[in-house]
């Protein structure tokens, strides 16, 4: 992914009016939230659960779900270029905390501000993936950890994608700029983490249950450091 050409601002904002569109209404939000806690919730929990209570913890692309308010240690900073709308779209229920509105690539927090940072389905979404893993590696404390989680998909996909957004960029899996097989997003990540936990995730059903699409979970800390992760 690394050799792969940046998406263009008009690509990305695409994706993110599309992003928009697919949060519209309660129901959507209900039906993220119960897939989040069946998938994502158990493992996030159980990965964060050495952190103390004064733990500085940033979500990276929070939309209006938030997981990482489900985390009861610690304080929260939401990061997301939409917060505002997602703000004005549910008026009361997003969680207390510091909100950032702004683009993952250039966070205005200083070096080492935390100790947790989850990015749940958002490296696909932003414009310059390998620039928000740089700004993960400069603002995770010496011993911090870092939740990613992702869908991935199978190398051929993740090609056609690749050529077919060259081409006709308004197309594209589910408006996303960029599609991560197994194997990119492990080297993507490897260059600049150690990763501790590699697990599979379990993807809603629907038109997914046909593609060669899994969801993993990696748990990644600073090269050469061993968070107290629960076993």
């Amino acid at each position: 992914m690394a050799h792969h050409k940046v998406v263009s601002r008009h690509r990305w904002q695409l994706s993110q009016r599309h992003e928009l569109k697919k949060w519209s209404g309660q129901r959507a939000l209900g039906e993220a939230l119960s897939h989040i806690h069946e998938s994502y919730v158990p493992y996030m929990l159980k990965y964060t659960s050495h952190l103390g209570d004064d733990a500085q913890i940033l979500e990276i692309g929070s939309g209006p779900a938030c997981i990482s308010k489900l985390i009861e240690k610690g304080e929260k900073t939401f990061l997301d270029p939409l917060l505002d709308d997602f703000r004005r779209a549910y008026p009361g229920k997003l969680p207390e905390g510091r909100y950032l509105t702004c683009m993952a690539e250039n966070v205005p927090c200083e070096d080492a501000s935390f100790d947790c940072i989850v990015c749940i389905n958002v490296l696909g979404y932003v414009m310059n993936p390998e620039l928000v893993l740089n700004e993960m590696e400069r603002l995770l404390k010496p011993d911090g950890v870092i939740i990613i989680g992702m869908t991935v998909f199978s190398g051929l996909e993740a090609r056609l994608h690749y050529f077919i957004s060259r081409c006709l960029p308004s197309l594209g899996p589910e408006g996303r700029p960029y599609c991560y097989s197994y194997i990119g997003i492990r080297r993507s990540l490897e260059r600049h983490f150690d990763i501790h936990v590699d697990v599979g995730i379990k993807l809603k059903g629907g038109l997914l249950s046909g593609l060669d699409r899994r969801g993993r979970l990696f748990v990644c800390s600073h090269k050469g450091v061993r968070p107290p992760l629960a076993e």
